[in-house]
């Protein structure tokens, strides 16, 4: 699981890897002990872009659960698994009970649980607290206990997804895991490989590169980014006019970058396929 939040946004977005998880379930629950104020279930799990973002404005938090903390303190869960919301309104909840799953209900385009922290009508970071603070590191007043902010170190860039075809890729379905295949036809002559990933920053250089059984380059590509982006899809293939060769492939995406001052390799994503 990995989090983020941009500017403009009320809250902090934890999301799944790949609507895999979205399948097998993953636990949404209360942050402190508090009473359910308000809640919202039924919102069927679906990519906001499929059905038209006006279809689901009005309710944009999807499957939601309203938690009051007492002391002006209150704490918002959005975008829920449809029917897994596990508590009344008006229960009173304990700090890690189950409150539901997470999921794909409101206006999202993947799978992820929307936390926002409230003090009165002020908007609260619980990275920050009620301090100000600036940087994307926790400050001196964060609200999480140690041990939770502990597994919650800041990742800049990350990998969401990667994974090869023998048809053109497509992000909607890298995100759905459908390209997670180590072995492939090689009958058709063609190879695709897509990597997904989160946190690149103006300046970033890629580069993007298949190679045959024998480390030799089949196709390659790079580039530089002109602004910073929360997310980005990349694709590379090749197509000949008769079969590729039996045998492994590799494919590897390099991202350059400066990172905390130092500049360099951000990250590596290597991965093979089989062709038979």
């Amino acid at each position: 699981m990995r989090f983020s939040s941009d500017d403009g946004h009320s809250g902090t977005d934890f999301r799944l890897p790949d609507h895999a998880a979205l399948a097998r379930g993953v636990a949404v629950v209360a942050a402190a002990d508090g009473v359910v104020r308000n809640l919202r279930d039924g919102m069927p799990d679906v990519d906001a872009r499929l059905v038209s973002t006006n279809a689901v404005t009005d309710l944009g938090l999807g499957n939601v659960v309203v938690i009051d903390h007492g002391g002006g303190w209150r704490t918002i869960y959005g975008h829920m698994r449809r029917n897994s919301v596990a508590v009344a309104k008006g229960q009173r909840v304990t700090a890690g009970q189950k409150l539901g799953q997470i999921g794909l209900s409101g206006l999202t385009e993947y799978p992820h649980v929307h936390f926002e922290v409230r003090f009165g009508k002020r908007i609260i970071d619980p990275f920050a607290g009620l301090q100000t603070h600036t940087g994307c590191s926790a400050g001196s007043g964060a609200l999480w206990q140690p041990e939770t902010l502990e597994q919650l170190a800041y990742k800049p860039t990350f990998l969401i997804a990667a994974g090869f075809s023998d048809r053109r890729i497509s992000k909607p379905a890298l995100q759905y895991g459908l390209y997670e295949r180590t072995m492939l036809r090689r009958k058709l002559g063609s190879l695709y490989f897509g990597v997904f990933l989160s946190g690149l920053h103006e300046g970033d250089r890629y580069t993007l590169q298949l190679t045959d059984l024998n480390g030799k380059a089949l196709k390659a590509m790079s580039g530089t980014l002109d602004k910073p982006a929360a997310v980005q899809f990349r694709s590379i293939g090749l197509k000949r006019n008769g079969p590729l060769s039996a045998g492994p492939y590799h494919a590897r995406y390099t991202l350059f970058g400066t990172r905390n001052g130092n500049p360099g390799p951000v990250l590596e994503i290597k991965r093979t396929v089989t062709l038979k």
